[in-house]
């Protein structure tokens, strides 16, 4: 027997036991709460009738006991003398209450224990003037009660159902449109969006351009998910991302074979008309540690013809970081199957550097985080100048992302950084404008510099120069 199937062996009679012991817990509970209950309303009851007694107001007496009649489970009452005669009883559809004795104050009927009985004396000055008898029927209020919480959690079912096979959109803010007054709007939650629209929103592939810090020449592209989100709004997710909150949201789709077949298919259009050029692809944490994955790439290359050693797998940092370990031979693993790793997001962690030295990738990417700050904050100046001189020693190249300015540009390039990307050259683009600036683009190298610079000094490359 297998260790998942011994945990189930072992874990689901826990589950049933405990769940069969809590049931009857608050059944006894709730059983004895209602029992309670109606003990005060028969001793409620007996104190308004004492009054009517007294004056031998039968009318009254009668009116109080008809009124028992709108209490649920109340089958019958029967108010009796102290001699044991009858003054007054009230019976639903024609139930006559036949007390078993003239002292029990709680009995239970024998046939079924949900049938009580309570008895409240009317007593003045100590002697018992009559005694109040009703006979109660536990399951109508068991039924109510039951009644209601599966209502309570019936409803909460059904309007997620609908939301999710319907669509039904719910929305909890303004979502702000481009160039709008943002003045008293939420900002915009990227996530909640995405979510939200996951079925609904126009979704495509877009590129964006890695240039080389030097002479500002192509060297590849990177894929981005684009979303036109039904407010007009448009964002950009990178593929680990999308997948991830594909797979957060319970939506079985085929994204992640979509987005390997469709970047490697157009990548391959362009490499055989334009020449080579890299293609980046975030992935995510569980296609990271899945250890088919990256033949299931090698297999989409095969199938689109695009040369698998021009792609570049990059992984976010944390995750590295978190495994150190199974990390360093899950990158030996994709560099055995000729594929390389870039450390995404790389520089904020105060262990960074430490990666550098155990971690055998051949290109880390600097967070936008720090590539913002830097021109503003000296520390942070001195931190990225730190890591990529580090970076250098070890024989990792450095791309930057996020370039907004041209003072980031030139401080990068002195510190040796080689590659950039961000609005400082362009945005992500769709297929179509990425093609017109292909072909506009001038020629700073010659088209194979790519796929050299991409070979030269990598560790793990998993292939040499063509």
């Amino acid at each position: 027997m297998s260790k998942k199937n011994m945990k189930l062996a072992v874990l689901v009679p826990a589950v049933l036991g405990t769940l069969v012991v809590i049931s009857f817990l608050v059944f006894n509970a709730v059983r004895h709460c209602i029992i309670e209950r109606n003990e005060v309303l028969v001793h409620s009851v007996a104190q308004n009738i004492l009054p009517a007694l007294l004056v031998n107001d039968t009318q009254q007496v009668q009116i109080l006991m008809k009124a028992l009649e709108s209490y649920p489970g109340v089958e019958s009452a029967e108010l009796l003398s102290a001699e044991g005669a009858s003054i007054a009883s009230y019976a639903k559809a024609g139930k006559a209450l036949e007390p078993m004795s003239a002292s029990f104050e709680l009995a239970s009927a024998v046939s079924d224990p949900n049938q009580v009985h309570v008895m409240a004396p009317i007593t003045f000055d100590s002697l018992i003037v009559a005694n109040l008898h009703l006979s109660v029927n536990l399951w109508p209020i068991y039924l109510r009660i039951m009644t209601w919480l599966g209502v309570l959690l019936i409803v909460p079912t059904v309007i997620y159902v609908l939301i999710k096979q319907f669509r039904l959109k719910v929305r909890f803010q303004k979502v702000p449109t481009d160039g709008a007054d943002d003045q008293g709007v939420a900002p915009f939650d990227m996530t909640h969006a995405v979510t939200v629209a996951m079925f609904d929103a126009d979704i495509s592939l877009e590129y964006q351009p890695i240039q080389r810090l030097s002479d500002g020449g192509l060297f590849g592209m990177e894929v981005v998910v684009c979303w036109h989100h039904p407010s007009g709004q448009t964002m950009h997710v990178s593929p680990a991302d999308f997948v991830m909150l594909a797979e957060k949201n319970g939506i079985c789709l085929p994204f992640e074979d979509w987005l390997l077949t469709t970047a490697c298919t157009q990548a391959e259009a362009w490499q055989h008309q334009y020449g080579p050029l890299i293609l980046t692809f975030n992935i995510t944490a569980t296609q990271f540690k899945n250890p088919v994955f990256a033949q299931k790439i090698r297999a989409v290359c095969a199938q689109t013809q695009y040369p698998h050693q021009l792609l570049e797998l990059e992984v976010n940092e944390s995750v590295l970081k978190r495994h150190q370990h199974k990390a360093i031979a899950n990158v030996r693993a994709f560099a055995e199957q000729g594929l390389s790793v870039t450390v995404d997001r790389f520089g904020l962690l105060q262990t960074s550097l430490d990666l550098l030295a155990v971690l055998p990738v051949h290109k880390v990417k600097l967070d936008s985080k720090l590539v913002k700050r830097m021109c503003h904050d000296a520390q942070v100046d001195q931190l990225v100048h730190a890591t990529i001189t580090q970076a250098l020693a070890h024989d990792v190249q450095v791309m930057a992302d996020g370039l907004e300015l041209a003072q980031q540009r030139s401080s990068l390039q002195r510190m040796g950084c080689i590659f950039g990307q961000g609005s400082y050259f362009y945005s992500p683009m769709t297929a179509s404008e990425f093609e017109n600036f292909l072909v506009a683009r001038p020629f700073a190298a010659s088209a194979g510099d790519a796929f050299n610079m991409h070979g030269n000094g990598s560790k793990a490359s998993g292939f040499s120069a063509a």
